[in-house]
């Protein structure tokens, strides 16, 4: 009887830590992380003319923000800061000529203007003081 309930123990403390793995293992970084845009200013965002989607990506080492905006590369630099506040600068983009340029000027108006954000492990946002979120983001696998 002894050996069954050990047993049923020993299946339980395996389950527990499998399940704690899988939970840690689908969370990831602020900085090194592909952010695929999914919401501009409270609308949904799909892939570009072009097939694309509009993402950025922070690089801890260089402290550079980079990504695509819809029809243009961008860059810059970024700095975080303590209670979740963000300022990115210098900001550039690449100078294509596209069709619709709608969804680019709005993005590149909100990283102009963003100070703080929020992450989840699975989801970025990008906000403006205490105002709704300007920007959601998905990581991308």
């Amino acid at each position: 009887m002894k050996k069954v309930t050990l047993s049923l123990l020993a299946v339980a403390l395996v389950s527990v830590g499998c399940n704690t793995y899988k939970k840690s293992d689908t969370t990831v970084a602020l900085e090194g992380t592909k952010w695929k845009l999914v919401e501009l200013r409270g609308k949904p965002v799909s892939k570009t003319e072009m097939g694309k989607d509009v993402y950025l990506q922070l690089d801890q080492k260089e402290h550079r923000v980079s990504g695509f905006s819809g029809c243009n590369g961008f860059g810059g630099t970024y700095t975080l800061k303590d209670g979740n506040r963000i300022e990115l600068s210098q900001m550039m983009g690449t100078l294509m000529a596209c069709p619709d340029l709608e969804t680019e000027t709005a993005f590149l108006e909100v990283l102009r203007t963003v100070d703080n954000y929020n992450h989840n492990g699975k989801t970025l946002q990008l906000n403006k003081a205490r105002m709704a979120p300007l920007a959601k983001f998905e990581a991308v696998k």
